[in-house]
């Protein structure tokens, strides 16, 4: 997966999303963020407690399809220190998923995309 997007838009999106995560969590993946990075030019950001499932698209420049998750919180602590204006390039492949933007590289441990619970709209 490779995606660029700006920091605003992401952090907005990311901050709706992140908020149905709890701390701390007995099940490793509910405390991860699904991104999703589609040919559409889009970025799918999904998270879920079980109960309740938040889930939003958002304008991204994709390079590569692909899906990564990673931890919720942390992810939103990185993009919310990051400069503002700034264009936050994201790259995930081997378990892990880099976070870029000017100078800024975070590296954080990503959890396999099959392994995140999706509820079934319905």
């Amino acid at each position: 997966m490779k995606a660029t997007i700006e920091r605003a838009v992401l952090l907005k999106s990311l901050g709706h999303v992140q908020s149905v995560v709890e701390r701390r969590n007995t099940i490793p993946i509910l405390s991860n963020v699904l991104l999703e990075a589609g040919d559409d030019g889009s970025l799918r950001l999904m998270a879920t407690d079980l109960d309740l499932q938040v889930d939003e698209r958002v304008e991204a420049d994709v390079s590569q399809a692909g899906a990564a998750t990673v931890p919720a919180h942390t992810f939103f602590d990185i993009v919310r220190k990051l400069p503002e204006g700034a264009q936050v390039s994201l790259e995930a492949a081997d378990g892990k998923m880099q976070v870029n933007a000017g100078r800024a590289r975070f590296n954080l441990q990503t959890l396999p995309r099959d392994d995140f619970p999706v509820i079934a709209e319905g």
